[in-house]
């Protein structure tokens, strides 16, 4: 659990890396699409390789064995177990999502999202005909996002589904019992179904402990994976619970049709091992990341005082506010671009993101400070 060592990554065929100089143009220090630059635990590297060892790769089989695994690790990791027989295997958190809105509205039907928010929330919506009703997330004046009650209550009656993000991504909260409670409660009273996409909850900080939505909700919808928690993104896989038998049959039904109700076997493989085995890692890379956030926000405040930064409350995102640079998005792509930075651009999150960057600092110290290094190269820091 070297967390310190520099891997390189060119050359294995990572969006991240190799697809960099594609999206922005040169090469740069990509710090943007939402992977680490850590080593798999090795749990998980050894349950694969044992497998590739064997040289027939047929269709797989132990979708149960993943479900259990998966329950076990949430009641060890947040203290709550959900059934697996209330559980389904999905082919990624993403593909769920946008299930989820074809399986529980109509063309036509409200949908709230709260942007800024990761974009596939938007696309959910937006590419399928659904209406889009937004309840942009409010910043208090020390940069503390909340959710915005009064925006809400307005837009439940005329919506059929809410997508939560929890932990939300980018803006860095963790959100906390009161006020899941209070959205939930809300979200009930009006008969709107909430899909609660959990993909970050591992990684929340020791301080700031995640809550699952169903565990205060069981008739909402839960999407989470291994793939963030384990870094292990690429090789796909995730998982859904819904108590309520009808919508569980219902939602598994727009699975089988849309022929995304199956993992791959090395999904299979790896979820297992990350889920069984790879608590410790997990600790680690947690600790490491939140020491990563610490560090970060120093290294800003005396370099470049005048960007935006409230430490995240989980993960490895950074959801820097330059609105006090005066400059517009092209203005700081550009310098991001010359400085040889790759972040990616706050606008693409929706309302809320003009101005904004975010920057992934799921790496290796050493390549944080050269992130704000070039970060100092492109706005003039100290």
């Amino acid at each position: 659990m070297d967390f310190d060592q520099v891997i390189p990554r060119l050359g294995t065929g990572a969006l991240k890396w190799d697809g960099a100089a594609a999206r922005f143009g040169k090469e740069v220090l990509p710090m943007w699409v939402a992977d680490m630059d850590f080593a798999a635990p090795a749990a998980v590297q050894a349950a694969l390789a044992e497998r590739v060892a064997h040289p027939i790769y047929g269709y797989p089989c132990g979708g149960t064995a993943v479900l259990a695994a998966g329950a076990n690790w949430m009641e060890r990791r947040h203290g709550w177990r959900p059934d697996p027989a209330h559980m389904l295997l999905v082919s990624g958190v993403v593909p769920g999502l946008f299930a989820a809105v074809r399986a529980f509205s109509e063309a036509g039907d409200g949908v709230i999202i709260m942007p800024p928010i990761y974009p596939p929330f938007l696309a959910a919506v937006q590419e399928q005909g659904r209406e889009l009703l937004m309840a942009p997330l409010q910043q208090d004046r020390n940069g503390h996002y909340q959710m915005d009650w009064e925006r809400l209550e307005a837009l439940l009656p005329h919506a059929r589904m809410l997508l939560l993000c929890s932990p939300h991504n980018p803006s860095g909260r963790v959100w906390g019992q009161a006020e899941l409670q209070h959205l939930g409660e809300l979200a009930r009273r009006q008969g709107v179904l909430v899909v609660s996409d959990e993909i970050h909850a591992d990684l929340a900080y020791a301080d700031h402990p995640h809550i699952p939505f169903p565990r205060l909700f069981p008739d909402s919808l839960l999407l989470s994976s291994a793939g963030k928690s384990f870094n292990i993104a690429g090789i796909g896989g995730a998982v859904a619970v819904l108590a309520d038998e009808r919508q569980r049959h219902h939602y598994a039904a727009e699975l089988r049709r849309s022929q995304i109700h199956e993992i791959n076997l090395f999904a299979l493989i790896a979820m297992i091992a990350a889920w069984e085995e790879g608590g410790a890692w997990q600790e680690g890379v947690r600790a490491y990341l939140a020491a990563n956030a610490h560090h970060l926000g120093q290294r800003l405040a005396a370099e470049l005082p005048a960007f935006g930064y409230r430490v995240p409350e989980f993960g490895y995102l950074a959801w820097l506010d330059l609105r006090a640079l005066g400059l517009d998005d092209a203005a700081i792509a550009q310098r991001l671009c010359d400085a040889g930075l790759g972040l990616n651009p706050g606008p693409s999150f929706g309302p809320g993101g003009a101005g904004f960057v975010r920057l992934n600092f799921g790496t290796p110290r050493a390549l944080v400070d050269e992130g704000v290094a070039r970060l100092c190269r492109a706005f003039g820091g100290k």
